[in-house]
């Protein structure tokens, strides 16, 4: 196989609206450490596949991300499907134009979609330079555990769920590993998929990459700047970090307190690769497909009656989705009932396979549809080719919390009904080397 990698910063080069938190109306103020995108082509004979890893919240909700797709698919010499962009899901990072009522609102939308359009040139730069880097070596993979994803859906003595530490709720703490070696089988490069929200820092306002790019620095501060280190962004909706709890409360870190959060990540990487048991991934397929499910709302905002009831909702953002339903009804088009989701399955082998999902997915989602690939090694990636909203299993949405909310934000008639883990299951799609 031949492998190709390129970065480029991505840092808004202005002050900027961020993106993350909807209370944070102000802009940047700064720059703590660079925001990053890798481009990295997998080939194998005729077959290539891209992967672009990005030190954003989301890539655009909107028809942009589908043309960045077939431009990446473009310079990369692969097929749309072979083309998966994962995003970090920093907080620490610029405002992404989107569909929802949200992005299109904000006073920086502007100041959005110049900065998307510049990005999108960034990314296609950087699959150019990436094809041209293609050169022997090898692929691998390996797997350890993270002490850093804490559950963050904690259930009061009410019933009502909190954004609090929870130590004993259900994490994705694996770390895995996906490590390519040049042709004399030296590191070349290292992905890193961990499923935890990066809001480290809470919602200051400086750029940060979080604690992805703390842990960046500490791996090239140990191995040099001829290894590129890449973060790849798993199930992490209901996590954040362990090191940020404060009793019953999150507390947010200062900038200065990131790098012993990276040298903790650090040392977890460095057990996985110096324990001798990466594996190395043969007879690579690369064969892509993007499949599209349409999962269906509860019908509760459907009459203008009850949505100008919610209009005087003392909650801004109820009473802003009200509003925004109410101008859809208005202009004689119709509250969606149902979204469109996209589920990607990239096959790497016979063995191992790339998940890319455009929502934030909960862990016990993430668990189900990975099930769906059994007894091949699934990675699944959230915040993929984009990101509607919040994907709960049945379990967390009949639970409620802010996970299931999402339909304030787009605005649909209601939140998603239960059975999303059993839909985005079904749309994966089986590899056709699979054994067994």
């Amino acid at each position: 196989m031949r492998f190709g990698v390129a970065v480029r910063d991505i840092t808004p080069a202005a002050p900027m609206a961020m993106h993350g938190y909807a209370a944070r109306q102000d802009l940047s103020d700064g720059v703590n450490d660079p925001l990053e995108l890798t481009a990295v082509i997998l080939e194998a004979g005729e077959r290539r596949a891209l992967l672009v890893a990005a030190d954003l919240c989301t890539f655009p909700n909107d028809e942009t991300t589908p043309a960045l797709m077939d431009r990446l698919a473009g310079a990369a010499g692969c097929a749309r499907e072979a083309v998966m962009l994962n995003a970090s899901h920093t907080h620490g990072g610029p405002l992404i134009p989107g569909r929802s009522w949200y992005s299109r609102t904000n006073r920086g939308a502007g100041a959005a979609r110049i900065y998307a359009a510049w990005l999108a040139d960034q990314a296609v730069e950087a699959a150019h330079e990436a094809r041209a880097r293609l050169a022997e070596g090898s692929l691998w993979y390996g797997e350890g555990r993270s002490a850093t994803p804490m559950n963050r859906r904690r259930e009061r003595t009410d019933g009502q769920i909190d954004n609090a530490p929870n130590p004993g709720g259900p994490v994705d703490d694996r770390m895995q590993l996906l490590a390519l070696r040049n042709a004399g089988g030296d590191l070349a490069a290292v992905g890193m998929r961990l499923s935890c929200h990066p809001v480290a820092t809470g919602a200051q306002h400086r750029f940060t990459a979080d604690f992805p790019g703390a842990w960046r620095a500490e791996f090239t501060r140990a191995f040099g700047p001829t290894v590129t280190p890449f973060f790849l962004q798993g199930a992490g909706a209901d996590a954040r970090p362990r090191q940020v709890a404060d009793g019953d409360r999150w507390r947010k870190l200062d900038h200065s307190e990131l790098p012993a959060l990276g040298r903790e990540l650090l040392h977890e990487t460095l057990a996985v690769l110096t324990r001798g048991d990466l594996q190395e991934l043969r007879d690579l397929c690369l064969e892509g497909t993007l499949a599209h499910v349409q999962a269906p709302c509860e019908s509760r905002y459907t009459t203008a009656e009850s949505l100008a009831t919610l209009t005087q909702s003392p909650n801004a953002t109820e009473a802003a989705y009200a509003a925004e339903c109410l101008r859809l009804l208005t202009a004689g088009e119709p509250i969606p009932a149902s979204v469109p989701l996209r589920v990607q399955t990239l096959w790497l082998n016979h063995t191992h396979v790339l998940l890319g999902l455009d929502v934030e997915p909960l862990v016990g989602l993430a668990r189900r549809v990975e099930a769906a690939t059994a007894p091949a090694q699934a990675i699944l990636l959230g915040y993929t080719n984009g990101c509607i909203g919040y994907a709960p299993d049945t379990a967390e949405l009949l639970r409620g919390g802010y996970e299931a909310t999402s339909y304030l934000y787009q605005p649909w008639t209601g939140p998603l009904l239960p059975g999303l883990e059993d839909l985005f299951a079904s749309a994966v799609q089986p590899g056709r080397l699979v054994e067994g």
